[in-house]
C-alpha cells in the first residue's frame, strides 16, 4: 500500500499549527479568554515565543534542539499540545520519523488539540503505524480517522482500512471494510477497481476459508463478467482448492470447465485438453467430439495435433460403439434406484440433447440413491442451456457441500448475468 509522501507529510502539519501566544500579559489575557481559557504559565511563555520564531524563520534545526527543553518546562495540557506542536513541524519539515510518531501521540491523547486536527493527525498516525506493519494499530488509527471526517485527497479510508486488516490476518473485517469501499464507489457512481476482489479473495484462500472466498470470487466475476476473467477466476479457483487440500475429481473439473465454456472462456489448447480429458475420463465421448470441432473451428486447436488428436479419435470410436440412448432409458425407468437414470442423462447432457437430460435426472432424483448435490448440479447445466433460467437457479439451490455447493453458485452467477 502506497504510503504518504514525505512532501504531503511536511505541509499537513506546517499548515496546521495555530501561532503561540506570545504578546504583552496584557494582551495575552485577552487571547486567553478569547482561546477558552489557556493555562500558560510566565514560565514557559517566553522559551516557547523565542520557540515560534524560530518555527516562523523555519530554522528546523534550532526549533529542534530547543523543543525538548521546552517540553520539559510544560505541566498543563495547554502547553504540552504547544510544545508538541512544535515538534511536530520541524519533525515533520526534516523527515525526523521518530519524533513525528512522538509528537502524533502526544496531540493524538491530548484533551486540548483542536477536534477539527485529531482526524487528521490519527490518519497519518495510522499509515506510520502500516509503515512499521503494526496493522492493528494501522487500522485502528484510519477508522478513528474516517469516524472523525477526516478525508485525505486521493485516499480511500476504507480500502486503508482493509488493506491494514488483511495484512493484519483480520480477513473478515478487511473484506467488510472492501465492502464498505465498493459500495462507497457504487454509490458516487463509480466501479470499483477488479483489483480490490482479488486481494479479498486471496486472502480468504491463504486463510482456507473456502465459502468467503467462493462468494468473493462470484462477486469478482459478477463485476467483471468478461470471458476472460470468468476463465482466470474458475481457473485460480481450482487452483486454490487443490492448493488447500480439496480434492478436485473429474466430475468437479469437467462442471468447472463446461461453466468457462458456455462463458466463452475456453482460451487455447492447454483448456480444450483438460476439457476433453476429463470428458473422455467421465466416458462422454459426445462432449469430447463436439468440443474438439469447436476448438479446431475457432482456431483454438492446431491440426495435426499430437496431444489432443488421440483423444478426439478414441471419442470418435467410442461414440460409434456406444448402445442406443433410447434403451438405456427403458431401463432407467425400470431401476430400483436413479443410478441408471443418472447415467443415462449424463450422456444426454454431454450429446446436447438436454430436454432429454432434464427429464432423466429428475428420474434419478425422484427414484434416489445417487448423489443428490451432483444430480441437481448436472440439472441445472441442462436447464440452463435451455434457457430456463428461474428453474435452472433452483436446481443449483439444492447443491450443498464444498466444492460442488461453490460450483453451483458460480453457474448462478453466470445465469444472473444472462438475458
Amino acid at each position: 500500500m502506497k504510503s504518504v509522501s514525505k512532501a504531503a507529510l511536511a505541509a499537513a502539519f506546517l499548515m496546521s499549527a495555530p501561532a503561540f501566544i506570545a504578546a504583552s500579559p496584557a494582551v495575552a489575557q485577552k487571547k486567553k479568554e478569547e482561546a477558552g481559557a489557556l493555562k500558560i504559565s510566565e514560565e514557559f511563555r517566553k522559551p516557547a515565543a523565542e520557540v515560534q520564531k524560530l518555527v516562523e524563520a523555519k530554522d528546523w534545526a534550532g526549533v529542534k534542539a530547543r523543543v525538548d527543553a521546552l517540553d520539559a518546562l510544560a505541566k498543563n495540557d495547554d502547553e504540552k499540545y504547544y510544545a508538541a506542536t512544535f515538534r511536530l513541524q520541524a519533525s515533520a519539515a526534516t523527515s525526523d520519523n521518530p519524533n513525528i510518531i512522538r509528537a502524533l501521540d502526544i496531540l493524538i491523547a491530548n484533551p486540548k488539540t483542536p477536534p477539527a486536527d485529531l482526524g487528521r493527525y490519527h490518519f497519518f498516525r495510522g499509515d506510520f503505524a502500516y509503515q512499521e506493519k503494526k496493522f492493528a494499530d494501522a487500522a485502528g488509527h484510519f477508522a478513528k480517522a474516517r469516524d472523525l471526517g477526516f478525508q485525505p485527497q486521493g485516499t480511500n479510508l476504507n480500502l486503508r482500512i482493509a488493506q491494514a486488516q488483511l495484512d493484519g490476518g483480520q480477513v473478515v473485517e478487511g473484506a467488510a471494510a472492501i465492502d464498505a469501499a465498493i459500495k462507497a464507489e457504487e454509490a458516487a457512481g463509480r466501479k470499483a477497481p477488479e483489483a480490490w476482489y482479488k486481494v479479498v479473495v486471496s486472502k480468504f484462500y491463504t486463510k482456507g476459508d473456502k465459502a468467503n472466498a467462493a462468494t468473493w470470487l462470484a462477486r469478482q466475476v459478477a463485476a467483471y463478467p468478461s470471458p476472460d476473467a470468468w476463465r482466470s477466476s474458475l481457473m485460480v479457483f481450482m487452483e486454490q482448492a487443490s492448493t488447500k487440500g480439496t480434492t478436485l475429481d473429474a466430475d468437479h473439473r469437467l462442471d468447472i470447465l463446461r461453466l468457462i465454456r458456455a462463458a466463452k472462456g475456453l482460451a487455447g489448447e492447454a483448456d480444450y485438453y483438460e476439457y476433453a480429458d476429463a470428458a473422455q475420463r467421465r466416458g462422454l465421448p459426445w462432449e469430447v467430439v463436439s468440443l474438439v470441432d469447436e476448438g479446431r473451428a475457432l482456431g483454438k486447436i492446431t491440426k495435426p495435433n499430437p496431444r489432443i488428436d488421440p483423444i478426439y479419435s478414441q471419442a470418435v470410436n467410442r461414440q460409434k460403439a456406444e448402445v442406443s440412448l433410447a434403451s438405456e432409458e427403458k431401463r432407467a425407468a425400470a431401476g430400483a434406484n436413479g443410478a441408471v437414470a443418472m447415467s443415462t442423462a449424463d450422456a444426454y447432457l454431454a450429446s446436447g440433447n438436454n430436454a432429454k437430460a432434464i427429464e432423466l435426472y429428475r428420474l434419478a432424483l425422484q427414484k434416489g440413491g445417487v448423489d443428490t448435490s451432483l444430480v441437481n448440479t448436472r440439472l441445472g447445466i441442462a436447464l440452463a442451456r435451455s434457457g430456463q433460467k428461474a428453474e435452472a437457479k433452483a436446481a443449483f439451490s439444492g447443491v450443498s457441500g464444498s466444492p460442488r455447493g461453490d460450483i453451483a453458485r458460480f453457474w448462478t452467477t453466470w445465469l444472473d448475468q444472462q438475458p
